[in-house]
């Protein structure tokens, strides 16, 4: 875990897929607090490590997916918490589902219009964005929620195309690949289809 102190009120925490893994399970552990207690968890970890103390204030929580399976977590304070209201009964918020990179790759442009039009069909709401490789391949890099104990939403396009390991795949595209479509690709393409 690594911090970064924005300001007196903010503070960026790294997160690798490893630290993730391990407050999750002990959120799990807490079954009274379930994903307040990983949070929980983890602003009492910034307070030791930084002595950034969000101890009752009002807080916002900001999380970006990584490439690697990990996370930048944004830390605001808000301010203090109403005197009438009881510290402990100060509820965090929820911790959101890990979203982790998908990456498919495509030798023709057809098989990826169809995986977009589909995706634009059933509402695909992530970032989504296309590039075209010196490898003269299409790489479609999606966001997908971790499933538990059930196959990935998007395991329909390995019908289509290739699944790529993520971190890789991502690191070469950066440097031998064109992008052709930045955020939202998948609407964008899905028009083309």
């Amino acid at each position: 875990m690594d911090f970064i102190r924005i300001s007196d009120s903010k503070i960026k925490v790294t997160l690798s897929q490893k630290d993730l893994d391990r407050y999750v399970s002990e959120g799990e552990g807490d079954r009274s607090s379930g994903s307040h207690g990983t949070l929980r968890a983890i602003l009492r970890e910034i307070r030791r490590e930084t002595g950034f103390d969000a101890t009752g204030e009002r807080v916002l929580m900001q999380m970006f997916p990584g490439a690697d399976g990990g996370c930048e977590l944004f830390v605001t304070r808000l301010g203090k918490l109403p005197e009438d209201r009881p510290r402990e009964r100060a509820a965090l918020p929820a911790a959101p589902v890990p979203l982790r990179s998908a990456v498919f790759a495509f030798d023709r442009l057809s098989p990826l219009l169809s995986v977009c039009r589909q995706l634009a069909h059933v509402g695909y709401p992530h970032l989504s964005a296309v590039y075209y490789g010196d490898d003269r391949l299409w790489y479609l890099v999606l966001q997908e929620r971790i499933p538990r104990d059930r196959p990935s939403p998007l395991s329909f396009a390995e019908e289509f195309g290739t699944r790529r390991r993520a971190a890789a795949t991502l690191a070469y595209i950066k440097e031998h690949g064109t992008c052709v479509s930045g955020s939202d690709a998948v609407a964008a393409l899905a028009a083309l289809a």
